[in-house]
C-alpha cells in the first residue's frame, strides 16, 4: 500500500521468520506497591518479538501501572526486567527511550498549543545529533538535519492520512485525531517496542477501525512489536497474537486470544464472580 510504502524509511524493516517470536522484553516476578496497596503482585511474563500483546483485565487490575514499570515510569519493589541482555531491577525512562521503546499515554499527552507537525516533530528529539548551538544558529549542518527529520515526519502524517492537519493546533482536534496525532508521535522514534495505553478509548466505530487498521499495518509492515492495553474484547481478540490477563494485580492467565476467552478465570474475573 501506498502509505506503508511511504513510510519505509522511518521504520524498521518487515521480521523475517526467524526473527519472529524472539523474547525481546521479560518481566520477573514484578511487584509493586503503592502505601498498602499492591498495585502489581509477582507477575511474570514475555514479550516476544514482532507480535501484538494485549494486557487486559478490570478496572484497577494494573494494566498502566504494567506499561509505567516497562518503560521506567515506575520502579518495581520486587522483580526484575530483562531487556536487550542486560537484566536490571527497573528500568529507566531515558535508557528505554533510546533503545526503542515508545510509548502513548490513557490520558492524551500532547502540546496543546502546538501544530500536528511540531507535535510530531517532538517524537524526533532523541534521534536529533546536534547540540543546542548549532540548533539555535540554524545553520549548516543543524538545518540539513532538521530537513532530515521533517522528512521522515512527512512520511508519519501521510502514513496516518493526517495531512489536512498538519498546522492544526492539536488542542482544536477532535479526540479521535488527537490519539492519531498521539500515534504517530510515538512512531516518530522509531520503535521497536511501542506500548499503546487504551489506543481506542472514547473512539465511535469508524476511529476504532481506522485505528486497527494502522495499529495493524505499524505491526505487519514495519515488524514493530506493539504491547496494548484496551477495554473493547472485540478489537482485543481480533488484532491479538496473545493476551496477558490481570486481575487485582495478579496474573491469571496468559495466552492466544482463543484460550484466554475460553479460561474460567478469566470469565469470572469479568462477571465479577470470583469477588
Amino acid at each position: 500500500m501506498a502509505e506503508a510504502d511511504s513510510m519505509n524509511a522511518a521504520a524498521p524493516a518487515a521480521l523475517s521468520d526467524a526473527q519472529a517470536g524472539q523474547t525481546v522484553l521479560r518481566l520477573n516476578d514484578i511487584e509493586l506497591g503503592f502505601g498498602g496497596v499492591k498495585a502489581i503482585n509477582k507477575v511474570s511474563f514475555e514479550v516476544r518479538k514482532g507480535e501484538i500483546l494485549a494486557i487486559i483485565g478490570p478496572n484497577g487490575a494494573g494494566k498502566s501501572s504494567m506499561l509505567n514499570v516497562i518503560n521506567g515510569f515506575y520502579k518495581p519493589q520486587k522483580g526484575s526486567i530483562e531487556f536487550r541482555g542486560e537484566t536490571r531491577r527497573a528500568m529507566d525512562p531515558n535508557h528505554a527511550a533510546k533503545h526503542g521503546i515508545a510509548r502513548t499515554f490513557q490520558n492524551i499527552a500532547l502540546f496543546k498549543g502546538m501544530s500536528t507537525l511540531d507535535n510530531l516533530m517532538t517524537g524526533r528529539l532523541l534521534k536529533m545529533k546536534r547540540n543546542i548551538f548549532w540548533q539555535a544558529l540554524y545553520w549548516g549542518p543543524a538545518q540539513k538535519e532538521e530537513l532530515e527529520h521533517r522528512e521522515a515526519v512527512e512520511k508519519i502524517i501521510d502514513f496516518l492520512e493526517i495531512q489536512a492537519i498538519r498546522r492544526t493546533p492539536v488542542g482544536k482536534l477532535p479526540y479521535g485525531l488527537q490519539k492519531r496525532v498521539e500515534l504517530g508521535r510515538a512512531l516518530a522514534m522509531e520503535p521497536d517496542i511501542l506500548l499503546l495505553d487504551e489506543p481506542m478509548a472514547g473512539m465511535n466505530v469508524e476511529e476504532k477501525e481506522d485505528m486497527c487498521r494502522f495499529v495493524l499495518e505499524v505491526n505487519q509492515e514495519f515488524g514493530t512489536t506493539i504491547v496494548l492495553i484496551e477495554h473493547d474484547m472485540g478489537v482485543v481478540m481480533d488484532i491479538s497474537d496473545r493476551v496477558v490477563v490481570l486481575d487485582y494485580g495478579v496474573k491469571i492467565a496468559d495466552g492466544t486470544p482463543d484460550q484466554v476467552r475460553a479460561n474460567q478465570r478469566v470469565i469470572d474475573a469479568y462477571l465479577g464472580v470470583s469477588h
